[in-house]
């Protein structure tokens, strides 16, 4: 009786393992073992970095890019490279809008082109269904809406087949922004008309593309959730890249201020540099992150200081926002270096103890 319990129980066994695993989602490590992450959460899933075998198990429909493509999360992390400089370029062009027009006009333009076609793109890539943690390849789907797919007989991998209405590029704030955020509106104006503008209009559009810092933003979580990350580091320069932005997007604001007002030598930096209009422009730029990093750090020299009240009026607005930027550096601040303190003594207890139990 036992023996035929035995053998059973070794027949199922067998058949279990002998049952295929389902094609979801998995990833590749070294060992080549295959982990189903079906039941992970789509913000952990995968981590930064993650390989996954296009050819046998992302049975896609032409022309769909995988979001997990390694190929794909390296012109990711390309693009996020212009966004860091757009953060540069957009403040600084309102404030000198010289080069706005001039040296970095084709810079712009290239870099305008490549978010063109990462919005193309945006229409040929899968994404990850939330409820029920398959692909959704339907081009349809992927820009407008998520239909109902029942009865559906097509039960390839990775496909969603199941009842869901979810708005998604298209329906979204995202893809006009981000259509906003990408023309060429100097460019533009140029073709139709053949002049530059050299008006203010064109500054403050340019300051759109400012929308494309959420990429940063998806960037840092990502990397904050990859154990191949030191979460300290990845806060940290979070932390380094948000301040360097507030300084940069202050100092080049307070110039524009000065460049507009009626008396340059009424200005903060026309009291120190005459006719400073003329002079180089990374001459005023160096005054300008002088002036907003002693502003930042309230060390406050006073030899660059309000002369007018509207440069007054900004001041108390800076400086009111330096105080919660400063709770914030601090706050983070503190909070990483007590997780990494309560860390090393959990991990000295424990040896500890082993040592004492052995």
């Amino acid at each position: 009786m036992s023996t035929g319990r035995r053998s059973a129980s070794t027949s199922l066994a067998s058949e279990n393992r002998s049952r295929p695993v389902p094609p979801l989602l998995y990833r590749r490590r070294s060992s080549d073992d295959i982990d189903n992450l079906a039941t992970v959460s789509s913000s952990l899933l995968p981590a930064f970095g993650t390989i996954v075998d296009d050819a046998n198990s992302l049975h896609l429909r032409k022309y769909i890019i995988a979001p997990y493509d390694r190929r794909y999360r390296w012109w990711q992390t390309f693009l996020v490279v212009l966004v860091v400089y757009s953060a540069w370029s957009s403040p600084f062009e309102l404030a000198f809008k010289k080069v706005a027009t001039g040296s970095l006009l084709p810079v712009d333009l290239a870099v305008d082109a490549f978010f063109a076609i990462d919005i193309v793109l945006t229409f040929f890539v899968a994404y990850l269904d939330k409820s029920t943690y398959l692909l959704v390849d339907n081009h349809e789907k992927i820009a407008m809406r998520e239909h109902a797919f029942l009865g559906e007989k097509n039960h390839a991998p990775l496909r969603l087949n199941n009842t869901c209405h979810r708005a998604r590029y298209v329906t979204k704030l995202w893809f006009p922004m981000d259509i906003a955020s990408t023309l060429p509106f100097q460019a533009i104006y140029l073709l139709f008309t053949g002049k530059m503008h050299k008006g203010e209009a064109f500054g403050f559009l340019n300051l759109l593309r400012l929308w494309r810092l959420r990429r940063v933003s998806e960037l840092f979580t990502r990397l904050e959730k990859d154990t191949r990350f030191s979460y300290f580091w990845t806060r940290y320069c979070k932390l380094i890249c948000v301040t360097l932005f507030a300084v940069h997007s202050a100092g080049c604001f307070y110039y524009w201020m000065a460049v507009h007002h009626k008396k340059s030598d009424d200005t903060w930096i026309g009291a120190q540099v005459h006719d400073f209009e003329h002079e180089n422009i990374w001459i005023g730029y160096t005054y300008s992150m002088y002036w907003s990093i002693v502003t930042l750090t309230t060390v406050g020299y006073g030899d660059l200081h309000a002369e007018n009240t509207g440069e007054k009026v900004f001041n108390i607005f800076y400086m009111l926002f330096n105080i919660g930027l400063t709770a914030y550096l601090i706050g983070n601040m503190t909070n990483l270096v007590v997780h990494s303190a309560v860390r090393t003594f959990a991990m000295v207890n424990s040896s500890t103890a082993l040592v004492m139990n052995i």
